[in-house]
């Protein structure tokens, strides 16, 4: 792959691989020897992950054979944003950027009274197969290295940090593929977003979604990664969900909330359920009481997510034209749920800007 044509990637790297590659020094550092660091490594994490600044020559406390150095064993970028849309209508912006290999990921700033999330993807495409997203159209690519997915925060977290002066401090991965397909990528990514040498982000405040891949929800728990958890559900019933979503046959909606269940129990992570409201598909008052009875059966503290659908074109579900649902039924539908569990209902924030996962890499690929 085109990763290894040039010198490593800094930023899919932790603080003791930085600091072995720097001063080629392989004789130490088990991660419980972070004394052993040198004070130089720290330096320049500070400047990446504090100051939002890669360029070596810029770190004016280090001398400049040091910053030679930095410039010859490390690849500081690895993404070019070439596209950015601000909405009208809401407090979210929408990023493309463009790697190495010449793909196409996404990303999302979304702002809220208190606090700013940014969804990133980790994955050029998806496989999953959703019938009502554009990311898996052109079907799944490639993996994202840790650095594509830390490069995403980077940028952004520069971004606007130089327009506002504020602070990125949520992350979700819901953006283009499936987090836990690409299971070690992501991880790390979250251990250099967490790290106090890193990002400095709460393990409270990145969600991971998932279509439901088993085996992996049970190694988050053997990992002891306690980030909150959500579940990409859209029907109680197995036999619908598995034409809403086509990996769903793999794995039965029973197995993968006992999945859930387990990584709850051992976190205590409230546990997200993400639910697009489809008109006349999956938005009817028996979907409702019958998520409501399947919640009952599991131990488990949820909050079911209504998302009304973001239209990506003229798609079919048989024979129907997915569309958004009225109004009075999505409250219909939420009234139901709210007698037992929490909900709530969550707009689009990027309608006019390509905002659902894939449209915009779609529109630059088509165009």
């Amino acid at each position: 792959m085109f990763l290894k044509t040039y010198s490593m990637f800094f930023k899919g790297l932790n603080i003791f691989e930085i600091d072995r590659v720097f001063f080629d020094d392989f004789s130490h550092h088990s991660q419980s020897e972070q004394k052993k660091v040198n004070y130089r490594t720290k330096q320049v994490l500070k400047w990446v992950y504090s100051k939002y600044e890669d360029n070596p020559e810029l770190f004016t406390d280090l001398s400049k054979p040091l910053r030679s150095e930095l410039n010859k064993k490390f690849n500081f970028r690895s993404l070019d944003l070439v596209d950015y849309q601000f909405s009208k209508i809401s407090n979210s912006i929408k990023f493309a950027f463009k790697t190495l290999d010449n793909e196409i990921v996404e990303s999302v700033l979304m702002k809220h009274p208190g606090r700013y999330t940014l969804c990133v993807s980790s994955q050029v495409g998806c496989n999953v197969g959703c019938i009502f997203c554009a990311s898996g159209m052109f079907g799944l690519k490639r993996n994202l290295e840790t650095h594509e997915i830390v490069e995403q925060l980077f940028q952004i977290q520069k971004f606007i940090f130089e327009r506002e002066g504020k602070r990125i401090s949520n992350i979700v991965f819901m953006g283009m593929g499936e987090p836990l397909v690409n299971y070690r990528n992501v991880l790390k990514s979250i251990e250099i977003f967490t790290s106090d040498w890193g990002f400095n982000i709460s393990k409270r405040n990145i969600t991971l979604s998932t279509s439901g891949i088993l085996p992996r929800i049970y190694d988050l728990v053997v990992d002891g990664v306690r980030v909150k958890l959500a579940l990409s559900l859209h029907s109680p019933f197995q036999h619908e969900r598995e034409k809403l979503i086509p990996i769903a046959k793999k794995y039965t909606i029973d197995q993968i909330l006992k999945a859930v269940e387990y990584y709850y129990l051992n976190t205590k992570r409230r546990i997200t359920i993400e639910y697009i409201l489809i008109k006349d598909v999956n938005d009817s008052v028996n979907h409702a009481k019958e998520l409501v009875n399947l919640f009952k059966n599991y131990n488990m503290k949820v909050w079911v997510n209504l998302i009304p659908y973001n239209s990506i074109g003229n798609i079919y579900f048989e024979d129907k034209l997915l569309e958004e649902p009225k109004i009075e039924r999505i409250r219909e539908f939420e009234n139901i749920i709210k007698d037992y569990f929490e909900v709530s209902v969550r707009w689009s924030l990027g309608r006019d800007i390509d905002g659902a996962c894939g449209q915009l890499r779609r529109r630059i690929i088509s165009n």
